[in-house]
């Protein structure tokens, strides 16, 4: 993708705060969604998720679709998009959903055979180092998520 494509991608990701991103038409973006996450990933638009956006808001959801799409195919690449894009979230929704999200990502990558510690590391290494709502960064929270209170009682009683 030349320089001009990608400045062009990236300014279709951003929305004014409280307006959803739509393409042509009216239609939502889920497959925008999944090229900011993409992106993301590829260090390409990190700066343009510090504000918050419609699309930075609705990360969260899809990586719910990412856990899915891990679940049906073990592939990793859906592990990496489901966490990049909880990493955009930011904890910018609540906290306890992050967990839920990362609980789903976590528990699918286990069961396909797949290691998730060193994806989450990758994942945290991109993060936030900045506190946010929950008085801590995302980078620590993907760190620490396997010593977490909710992994302990929710997550690795499923592992066995």
């Amino acid at each position: 993708m030349d320089a001009r494509q990608a400045s062009y991608r990236r300014s279709r990701l951003l929305a004014p705060l409280g307006e959803l991103a739509h393409q042509q038409g009216g239609k939502e973006l889920p497959s925008d969604l999944e090229l900011a996450c993409r992106l993301y990933l590829r260090r390409e638009i990190r700066d343009s998720f510090e504000v918050w956006t419609a699309v930075r808001g609705r990360m969260l959801a899809k990586a719910w679709s990412f856990a899915d799409r891990l679940a049906d195919t073990c592939d990793y690449r859906w592990l990496r998009l489901g966490l990049a894009a909880v990493s955009i979230d930011d904890n910018g929704t609540d906290f306890r959903d992050t967990y839920v999200a990362l609980g789903a990502l976590y528990l699918c990558a286990v069961r396909c055979g797949i290691q998730p510690g060193p994806y989450f590391e990758e994942a945290a290494e991109i993060s936030s180092s900045a506190s946010n709502m929950e008085l801590t960064s995302m980078r620590d929270f993907l760190l620490r998520f396997e010593g977490s209170a909710y992994f302990g009682e929710s997550v690795a009683p499923k592992l066995d």
